[in-house]
This record gives C-alpha cells, structure tokens and sequence, in this order.
C-alpha cells in the first residue's frame, strides 16, 4: 500500500503542477506563449507512474484500505483541476450557454449562438428570440460565454440528457455570477458523473470477483482528469450512464453467477434488470449517441438468456425511451425560412473572438455559403469533420484526388492512383447528387461503417455464445474501443468512453491508448510554431505535420504492437489445445 499511496501522492503534485501551469491557458492567451510542451511532459510522466499504480493495485488484492486510498486520492486531483483553466478547450462554453437558452425556456437546438449574437435588442424578432437576447443580455459573464462558443454559426449537436444537466448547472449557478463561477460548477456537474463511475466500476469488479484495484484504471486515469475535470467535457455523463447500464446488464443476463453475493435472479427479476438497462442505455443515448451501438448487444444477449417475449420488452422499452429522449433534437430546430426572416445573416466579426484552437483540416469552408448552414449542427459534424484519425485517414486520402492539392502538402502514404481517384470522385457525385469534394468522406465514412459493423457482429456474437461474464464485458470494451479506431473524429476525450471496460480487455496493449492520444495536443502546439515554413526534413508545415506524421507516430507502432500480442496468444491458445 505504501507504493500505491506514493503514487497516488506523485501524481497529486503533477496535476497540482499542471493547474498552476493551465493559467496560461486563459482564452486571451497567444498561442505561442501557452506551454502546451511542458503540460504533455507532465502527463507523460504522470501516464507513467499511472501504470505503475495499475500493477501495484491489482496486487493488493482485497486490502481494506485500498478502495479509501483510491477514491480518496481520485477525488482530490478531479478537485485540484476542477478549479484550473480549461486545457485548448472551449466546448465548455456551449454547454453553459446551451443550459441558459433552457432555463430562459427556449430550445438550445432552436437558434445559432451566432443568430443570438447578431440580433439587436432594438429590432423585433419572435418571442423566444427575444428571450435569448434578454439573457445574452443580463450579464458580462454568459455574454462572455455567448461570444466564446465554437463554431456559432451552428446550433448545438449534443441531445437533450446533455442538456437538461447544463440546465441544472446553469440553475445551480448564482445569479450575477462571474466567469470564473458558472466555469466551476458546470465542471463540478460534470465531476460528479465521472465520481459515480468510478463507484459503479467498482460494482462491477466486485460483481464479477475481479480485484478492485483495477478501478485505478478509470479513477487515476490522466485522460479522464484531464478531460473532465480540467476540461469539462460532457462525455462523463454518457459514460457514467453508459457504465450504469452494463452493470444492470450484469444483473439481468448473469446475476446467477455471482458468487459473492449468493444471488439467484429469478426470470421475472432478470426481465426488470433488463428493462432497466434498456432505459439507462437509452438515457446514455440521450446524453451522447455513441451508447446506441451497445444496443445491438443489449437486444440480441436478452433473446439468447430472457427469452424472445422478455427480450421483446426490452427492446420495446429502450427504443421508446429513445425515441423520447432523442425527439427534442428533431422537433424543437426551426426551420431555416423562418430564421431568415427575423435574424441578420451577416457574419460576426470575430476578429477578437477566436477560440483558442486552429482551424481543422477539414474545417467548415463554406458553411456560411450554404442556405441551410444554421441549425444543421449535429448533420454537419456528421458530414464532415475528421480530426486525430488514423484508420479514417487511410481511407479517405486514398479516396481524393490530389490535382488541386499543392505538392507538399500530399500525404505520403497513398498508394492509389491520381486517374482512379478523379475517375470514381466523379461518378459517384452524379450518381448521389453529392459534391464531389464531399465523396471521398462519404465513402471512407461508408467503407470504415461496414468494417465496424462486421467487427461488432463478431464481438456481439462472442457475447451471445459465451455464460462468462467477463468475456461479455470484453465484447463490451471492444464494440467501444473499435468504434472509437474507425471514427473521423477520434478526440482523446471520445476514448474515456471505453476506460471503465479497460479491466476486462485480454489484451494489455489497449492500456497505452489512454496516454498515447494525449499527443492529439501537439497538433495546437504545431499550428501555433509551424504556420508556414515546413518542419525539418518534410515538406509540411503545422498540422499537416501533424496530420500526416505526428498521427503514425501516435498510432502506427501501437497498431502493430496490438497485431503481435495477438498473434502471440492466438498462438498460445492454438498450442494449450494440441
């Protein structure tokens, strides 16, 4: 215990190092002056003694100080960054003006911030318009909040669970509240879902009689403190629901088999575990969509061990509740026509108001030109934003054709042909009616779907055959942790959704992730140095850098890595049999 209360203590200071550092992180700060270098070396080493911690937890066995020493040590470093600057970070500031558009009774789907920053208190608009204005209006802090939202041109894409907790946050925040204030306690909201996860993994270990030091692996993750308690993403919400309803799984499907507790679930009982899971994974949709592809598993593992009635129910239950939670983001978005006639179209000058990050790549280039850019929030980042991919970018740079592309910015790595890319670009824009420089996301999207869906039906079947409650937790992790690979957008925050299910990978290399995806930061630190001129040896500058090289760094020796621990124990099991 020594050992593991020395690391705990280790990593306390890091993370007391990297609040004070994260004050030259305020919004108005250069972005050459913030020490995006110094903050990456700190979690670096934090990561490192992490591992550490993991092996010495697990072999603690059932030491009955070691869950107050892990849940104490995970609560005072989320407390120590709860109260620091976010880290190249602004999705917070949408989460908050998104819960003050609620709380003044107005949908958060329904109008762009940028509509609500160009109105005029002087002009006429409807009725809930002129709340938003009121509110935009009735402080400096949530106009503050108002001119720091990304992307505003875009009404938000996160669902209706999400947006009931930035209510309560904004409801829980003191009127006349500075800056600084409604930043803690949306960030707080947050902390406290990541803190309830941390309880319900506990239950899980418990439940399926592994060690419960194996909580270290979400409770001192350095992703997930840095994520959420520094940055404040919503994503603990989802996870926290998320991890809820595979332990009501747990229950539903294998409460006979814990041995612990001597429980034997009846058939009755095991049916209202299961509708329960079904409306807290429906509540996990609500809260952030990802949860809907563990449903497939939901369903098909309640026909295999409830029955095809009971497994009827369940699915009855998690569509409706889903269906109710998601109905908000379709019903409640006004209709383009009737924007345009009472909101200035002309853009905001946002001159001084630029976010901290650089733009994307594949940035919205011209989402102002488009009749239908406001309101298509959650269809545009479908449709088009990729960012930190690696199996994605594969795909799709082999898929565009590279003639209107300057030479040194051409990725390296296609091996496809310049004629075959302009040749199939072209024929299916006329086939889709789609715009040619939208085909190759379309289909890389398309190609990297199928690959998911062909793996999540192996994992998913795996489940259906097996009566071991682990292995039905590793198809858990798996389904998570490959849809995660084959995403567009691979946020290193998106990777906290399979953390909790890390215990129950057989494979040890699916540990690395957590840190290696910290290096998507290197990318702001390079746009902010390497504008222009090309970084030694290449031909290119900033994030195509990044983008091109930094990514095969962060994920190429990883991937191969993963091939050959798998190769080396599909070997051992193949050589067990003989």
């Amino acid at each position: 215990m020594f050992v593991l209360v020395a690391c705990g203590i280790l990593l306390w200071l890091i993370y007391s190092l990297v609040a004070w550092l994260s004050g030259r992180f305020s919004y108005q700060a250069p972005g050459a002056t913030r020490p995006i270098i110094e903050v990456l070396c700190l979690f670096a080493a934090a990561f490192a003694i992490y591992l550490i911690a993991i092996r010495v937890a697990i072999r603690a066995g059932q030491h009955r100080q070691l869950l107050p020493v892990i849940g104490l040590l995970a609560f005072s470093m989320r407390l120590l960054l709860l109260f620091s600057e976010p880290i190249q970070e602004v999705d917070i500031y949408r989460y908050m003006w998104d819960g003050q558009a609620t709380i003044h009774g107005v949908s958060p789907f329904r109008y762009s911030p940028l509509q609500v920053l160009n109105s005029s208190a002087n002009q006429s608009f409807p009725p809930d318009l002129s709340q938003l204005v009121a509110a935009r209006d009735s402080s400096p802090a949530i106009q503050t909040i108002l001119n720091r939202v990304h992307f505003a041109e875009l009404s938000t894409v996160y669902p209706p669970v999400s947006q009931a907790v930035f209510a309560l946050a904004a409801l829980t925040t003191p009127s006349n509240s500075d800056l600084s204030t409604h930043l803690t306690v949306m960030k707080a909201w947050i902390v406290a879902f990541d803190m309830t996860t941390i309880w319900l993994l506990i239950l899980i270990l418990r439940f399926t009689a592994k060690p419960v030091g194996w909580s270290v692996v979400y409770a001192w993750c350095p992703l997930v403190l840095k994520e959420f308690a520094n940055s404040g993403h919503l994503d603990s919400i989802a996870v926290c629901l998320t991890t809820l309803a595979v332990y009501l799984m747990l229950r539903a499907f294998f409460g006979s088999v814990d041995q612990k507790s001597g429980i034997n679930d009846s058939k009755q009982t095991s049916l209202m575990w299961g509708m329960a899971a079904s409306i807290f994974l429906a509540l996990a949709v609500g809260a952030k969509l990802y949860p809907v592809i563990l449903s497939p598993l939901l369903i098909l593992v309640s026909m295999h061990r409830l029955g095809w009635s009971r497994a009827t129910l369940v699915a009855f239950v998690f569509l409706l509740v889903s269906a109710g939670v998601c109905w908000p983001m379709v019903t409640q978005r006004a209709s383009d026509s009737a924007l345009l006639d009472h909101v200035d179209r002309h853009p905001l000058n946002t001159q001084f108001l630029m976010p901290p990050i650089p733009p994307t790549t594949t940035s919205f280039e011209n989402i102002k030109e488009e009749p239908h850019a406001h309101g298509e929030g959650l269809t545009t980042f479908l449709s088009r934003w990729k960012m930190n991919d690696f199996l994605f970018l594969l795909v799709s740079e082999n898929l565009s054709p590279m003639s209107e592309v300057p030479a040194s910015q051409h990725p390296w790595f296609i091996v496809t042909s310049e004629n075959w890319r302009q040749a199939i670009v072209k024929r299916l824009a006329v086939l889709t009616h789609v715009r040619q420089e939208q085909i190759p996301f379309v289909l890389a999207r398309t190609f990297t779907a199928i690959v998911f869906l062909v793996l999540a039906s192996c994992f998913c079947w795996r489940a259906i055959r097996t009566d071991e409650v682990t292995r039905f937790l590793e198809a858990i992790f798996l389904t998570l942790a490959w849809f995660w690979l084959l995403l567009p957008t691979q946020n290193p925050w998106y990777w906290t959704w399979a953390v909790p299910f890390l215990p129950f990978a057989c494979n040890r290399t699916w540990l690395a992730v957590s840190g290696l995806t910290l290096l998507y930061y290197l990318r702001f630190w390079l746009g902010y140095h390497w504008p222009d001129p090309p970084m030694p040896f290449t031909t290119y500058s900033g994030e195509h850098f990044f983008d091109f090289v930094v990514t095969w760094i962060e994920f190429g020796p990883w991937f191969v890595w993963l091939a050959i621990s798998w190769a080396m124990k599909r070997r051992h099991e193949h050589e067990q049999k003989i």
